[in-house]
């Protein structure tokens, strides 16, 4: 089983840092250098991990050989930590890093989480995943010979793969069974149909199980994703999931999915179906019919129709969607904007006008930032995304007003974004009266190395004591780039990895 290992978010390494108190106070005299700093909570082993993961928010590439070494420290956690992050920040590149550590770690979870990482890449050959089935562990030998057959090369891996049908370990055992039963051997059906229905088998193991199924287009355990999808008790992703998997592996597609939303007045679940439907050629015929309802469904679906031709006739529909008000149709239209907004640039502009008002609409003095202002951080992303003059003018226009929720919004979703675009629209909030602002403009003008910020980020060095942690990391490495002292910054922090 693929065990995936997820790049911590810069909330969770805020939480964890906070958590071991404010770590410069355990310091007598806090270095007010960048690198003093950072070295100071890399030498901590109660902040170093937390801080290679705020400095990986920055999905900057210079920290490549630091990520590098951690995945041969002496430490497991520090080794497990690298192997996850260096393909996120190398990809193929990273190959041979993991390579490494599938042929040598004495982690056996590490050699599985880096063959995992290795299979996802798609770099290795055949023979390269023969030679992973003689790793004396179970999980290894069964991502091996799942991805022996994912490659079409079933005869490689069936000897052992029928050997690991009875592991001990009953996850190994589980996926190992779904996948002969893939290959046409039925009589291991039955031992499936069991664990997929004991109520003690985790929604994590039974993702797996459905990941496998749908991977091999296992007909014959169609009926047992349907089961996981009609299961009212099941996490809403797992049963979106398991619909999407019956309707690719069974002979009903499009209609199966078209039949569940019939069947439920659960929104958030009908809505994730109608995102599936209007994603398969199959589903156009459901979608245009859906589309003649007026509920929330009838309108996202005259939505999908219309920014499928996209232009300016198709903005009307976004408007429309907008105006439902409806949390999970926000949602849904903006994970729809920035699909656009990636694959069409400048042509997904019909979103723009929608996506402006929408902004402006949400409550500008509440007590605390709530969801819509979450979604309004959404928005900016996907408009920096399109790009276009009326996009970008229209978020200078709402920067330029009195600072509010709407406007801390806005900043929010520039420094997420993280797109050179971003610096014309953040540089004037460096004399903004408002601290938030300020930091917001800093750290995004910091991560593309702009001296503008520096002032502002020795500022939250040098009061260190006053900040989150984490936000102090992010200052001075960002002083370093701006600096253009970073790769020698990263040879002395490679030393500190033991």
């Amino acid at each position: 089983m693929k065990r995936s290992m997820i790049i911590v978010p810069m909330s969770a390494v805020l939480a964890v840092l906070a958590g071991t108190g404010t770590a410069p106070a355990q310091i007598a005299e806090p270095p007010q250098t960048p690198m003093g700093y950072l070295e100071g909570m890399l030498k901590d082993p109660k902040t170093a991990n937390a801080t290679v993961g705020a400095l990986r928010s920055t999905d900057d590439p210079a920290l490549v050989p630091l990520l590098e070494a951690m995945t041969r420290s002496d430490d497991k956690d520090r080794r497990l930590f690298g192997v996850a992050a260096l393909p996120e920040a190398q990809g193929k590149r990273a190959a041979n890093a993991l390579i490494e550590r599938v042929n040598y770690d004495q982690s056996m979870p590490i050699r599985a989480e880096a063959l995992a990482r290795l299979i996802g890449l798609d770099v290795l050959t055949a023979e390269h995943l023969a030679g992973a089935m003689k790793i004396p562990d179970d999980n290894v030998k069964s991502l091996a010979c799942r991805a022996l057959v994912d490659k079409g090369k079933a005869e490689l891996a069936l000897s052992v793969l029928t050997t690991l049908a009875d592991s001990k370990d009953q996850v190994t055992a589980a996926l190992c069974q779904t996948c002969l039963v893939g290959l046409g051997k039925t009589q291991y059906l039955d031992n499936v149909r069991r664990v997929m229905r004991d109520p003690a088998t985790t929604p994590r193991m039974l993702g797996a199980l459905l990941g496998q199924i749908r991977r091999q287009k296992i007909s014959a355990a169609a009926s047992l994703a349907l089961e996981v999808a009609n299961n009212e008790t099941a996490p809403l992703a797992l049963r979106v999931l398991a619909h999407e998997t019956a309707a690719e592996v069974s002979s009903s597609g499009a209609a199966s999915l078209n039949e569940a939303m019939s069947k439920t007045e659960n929104l958030a679940l009908r809505v994730r179906l109608l995102g599936v439907l209007a994603s398969r050629d199959d589903g156009g015929p459901y979608l245009a019919k859906l589309a003649s309802g007026t509920d929330t469904v009838g309108v996202l679906s005259k939505f999908e129709l219309a920014r499928k031709t996209g232009g300016p006739t198709a903005t009307p529909s976004v408007r429309a969607a907008i105006a439902l008000e409806h949390p999970i149709a926000l949602a849904y239209v903006l994970d729809r904007a920035g699909q656009d907004a990636n694959s069409l640039g400048a042509k997904a502009d019909f979103y723009t006008p929608a996506l402006l008002e929408f902004i402006r609409s949400v409550e500008p003095r509440p007590r605390q930032m709530d969801k819509e202002h979450f979604l309004a951080a959404g928005a900016t992303e996907q408009l920096v995304l399109i790009g276009t003059p009326g996009a970008i003018g229209g978020l200078r226009a709402i920067l330029a007003e009195k600072s509010s929720a709407i406007t801390r919004s806005v900043a929010a979703g520039l420094l997420r974004a993280r797109q050179p675009a971003t610096a014309e629209l953040m540089r004037p909030l460096l004399e903004s009266p408002y601290g938030e602002l300020v930091v917001d403009a800093a750290l995004a003008l910091g991560h593309f190395g702009d001296p503008a910020a520096r002032g502002k980020l020795q500022e939250i060095l040098s009061h260190a004591e006053a900040h989150p942690p984490a936000l102090v990391i992010l200052a001075s490495w960002y002083i370093l780039k701006i600096d253009k002292k970073t790769d020698r910054a990263i040879a002395q922090m490679v030393k500190l990895v033991k």
